[in-house]
């Protein structure tokens, strides 16, 4: 329990430490006027700030910032797994007119995973028009397929841009790392042989895949 806690907290920590670093970039939401000049290149004044151009968003590369082409998801594939992703079943039974399957919108899904995705939308807007699928199960390898309607199922046949769900890198089999590129977007500790992060089909660009994950 100490251990997983401890993950926890550096998780957190970690997402804090990079919305802090952009957030605070002397080169990204500095004051600005129409006669003054932003120092990064990349950035332009605009409503009296340095932001990126449109369709291009805040990337951290090596500690710089740098405004880079929006890739955009428009599938998700995850599965309740508390406390990373934890979705409500009301919420998703109910007969109100809610955007039960928004990635951006959704009130049905929440959790570690969830929230950093979304805060980081906010400044990338690369949910445009994507909508995210419930699975089964993680899934399993047998027989030379993966579980049906598994996230696995989901990225190993290309049916997703993203499986939300939890992958520890320094234990994944050879069969998950045949199928996913991953990606740790939270903070692990390889002495005890974690390294937590979600995973990507391999059809996704890989370069694309490491700007989202700084993002």
């Amino acid at each position: 329990m100490l251990k997983i806690v401890g993950v926890l907290i550096a998780s957190i920590t970690a997402v804090l430490a990079v919305s802090s670093t952009v957030g605070s970039h002397a080169d990204y939401l500095a004051t600005c006027n129409s006669t003054s000049i932003c120092p990064n290149h990349e950035v332009f004044c605009s409503e009296g700030v340095c932001r990126c151009p449109p369709n291009k968003a805040p990337v951290m590369i090596r500690w710089d910032l740098h405004c880079r082409d929006i890739v955009q998801i428009k599938r998700i594939s995850t599965i309740e797994d508390h406390p990373w992703v934890i979705s409500n079943a009301s919420c998703l039974s109910s007969k109100k007119a809610v955007a039960k399957s928004s990635c951006r919108h959704s009130p049905c899904y929440s959790g570690i995973l969830v929230d950093p995705l979304r805060s980081a939308d906010e400044g990338g807007k690369f949910l445009d028009n994507c909508t995210i699928t419930e699975a089964t199960s993680v899934g399993q390898f047998k027989s030379g397929t993966w579980t049906n309607n598994s996230v696995m199922h989901h990225l190993a046949g290309n049916k997703t841009d993203l499986g939300l769900a939890i992958f520890n890198e320094p234990t994944l089999s050879p069969h998950v790392r045949a199928a996913i590129h991953f990606e740790s977007i939270l903070v692990g500790n390889y002495r005890n042989q974690v390294a937590l992060g979600i995973g990507f089909p391999k059809s996704f660009d890989q370069e694309r895949v490491h700007e989202l994950g700084d993002r």
